[in-house]
């Protein structure tokens, strides 16, 4: 039988994909931010590389929150044209490839219309699709597996912190028993230090080549190793102090006269005496800088607009300078990587492998902003005034709020952020380092249900 042409070959992942989105209903339905968020949280375990996770960002930014409510379809309907121009993707025959590939990893579906043109009509009344009217591609499928990405995401994060607890705790014992060989050494006590200590190298050469949580049963079979090692230095230690001389210390007469003299002196009696002032050494260095400082001459110091005085005494005024003009950008003072990371970990899930700023700056551009509906302008103003790199920790904190549910506009936001830094009023790291701390009130105000003062 001649194969038809003109139509959609049919493969056993996108025929998959149809039967998904039949699923799809008011019992199984999810709201688009959190298949959103589902989706961008799980990429990597997707295994998708990354303009196929643009290609499906856009491809959500062309629905509405009114098609996922199950009463309808997320169905978009953009031509291939624009998602050329929108995307990173070179051709027309590799627009088609990358869709295919997302139908297969189960995340849309096909509508096709019998001309094969994408096609779309919205009800007058309410804005909802009109399914029989409505040909494109289907985002149910990416609905119906929002709960299994999101169970994927919680048990990596469980990892995750299991594996920094462990990290936290071999680093622990290792610097315990390190301690340990080094005493036995250095005091001559009789052990296996040397035995130990090779042990230990060979220990921590193998746990230095561990990157990920993917090695967390290498890492607790290393960390029982060095726990053992850690058992028998210690019980040789212990061993060998018990041999250790006590030497008491025997003080003279005239000590515990002179110490039971202080003591008198040191308790207050009568109405005229009053508890000694102790001078600490911080306050005396201070004071000393403070007297050398006053006492130097001003050329020796090279201070600026510095004053002088006369032969007969008159003090000569400084001659105030120019106010200078606060540069915009003084405020936004860039946090390394990492920081930004930790104090950011919703925005942290999003970033792929090694986790630099080139990465960051990609999951702002190409997934977090489409994300938030943040026009590609505002971007490039952020971009230009505040460089790429703080541009991206701007969009990340922004990210963090907008997930805790205290932005709606994360572009109108952005462009406040971007204001204040052309008047020299936006600090950036004080307000990624200070984010954390209402998020900490909130959770607890949930928690123990307070009174609305608190709030």
């Amino acid at each position: 039988m001649p194969s038809p042409t003109g139509f959609r070959a049919m493969t056993p992942g996108i025929h998959k994909a149809l039967e998904t989105a039949d699923l799809w209903g008011p019992q199984t339905a999810v709201t688009k931010k959190r298949a959103h968020t589902a989706f961008n949280s799980c990429t990597k375990f997707l295994g998708l590389r990354p303009h196929l996770i643009e290609l499906m960002n856009k491809l959500l930014s062309f629905s509405k929150e009114i098609d996922w409510d199950g009463t309808s379809r997320p169905l978009v309907w953009p031509d291939n044209q624009r998602l050329l121009e929108q995307c990173a993707i070179g051709s027309l025959s590799a627009l088609k490839r990358s869709l295919r590939a997302l139908a297969e990893a189960g995340l849309i579906a096909f509508k096709d219309s019998p001309t094969g043109r994408r096609i779309g009509h919205r009800n007058g009344h309410d804005g909802r699709i009109v399914l029989d009217r409505t040909y494109g591609i289907d985002l149910s499928p990416l609905g119906i597996k929002t709960p299994e990405l999101e169970v994927i995401v919680s048990m990596n994060k469980a990892q995750q912190q299991e594996w920094r607890d462990l990290c936290q705790q071999y680093t622990r014992d290792r610097r315990r028993l390190v301690s340990i060989i080094e005493a036995g050494r250095d005091e001559g006590i009789p052990g296996p230090w040397e035995d130990c200590a090779n042990e230990h190298d060979t220990i921590h050469s193998q746990r230095s080549a561990l990157r990920n949580s993917d090695a967390l049963s290498v890492l607790t079979m290393l960390h029982d190793r060095l726990l053992a090692v850690l058992e028998r230095a210690s019980a040789a230690y212990a061993e060998a102090a018990k041999g250790f001389p006590t030497t008491p210390v025997h003080k003279s007469s005239n000590d515990r006269e002179q110490e039971g003299q202080k003591a008198v002196k040191m308790d207050p009696v009568g109405s005229t005496s009053e508890p000694p002032i102790q001078n600490t050494n911080p306050r005396t260095l201070y004071y000393s800088y403070k007297e050398n400082r006053c006492s130097a001459k001003a050329e020796q110091l090279n201070l600026p607009n510095t004053g002088s005085a006369s032969e007969d005494g008159s003090r000569n005024e400084p001659e105030r300078a120019a106010a200078l003009e606060q540069d915009p950008q003084r405020l936004a003072r860039p946090v390394d990587a990492r920081t930004l990371l930790t104090l950011c970990p919703d925005f942290a899930d999003f970033v792929l492998p090694p986790r630099g700023w080139n990465e960051i700056v990609q999951a702002s551009q190409t997934v977090i902003g489409p994300m938030m509906k943040i026009p590609e302008s505002t971007w490039h103003s952020a971009c230009r005034l505040l460089g790429r790199d703080k541009a991206a920790a701007a969009v990340a904190l922004i990210f963090e709020k907008y997930n805790a549910g205290l932005i709606e506009t994360p572009g109108a936001y952005l462009n406040g952020m971007i204001d204040r830094a052309q008047e020299g009023k936006l600090d950036l790291p004080s307000s990624l380092f200070h984010w954390r701390k209402p998020r900490k009130f909130a959770v607890k105000r949930d928690e123990t249900h307070s009174d609305p003062q608190r709030t």
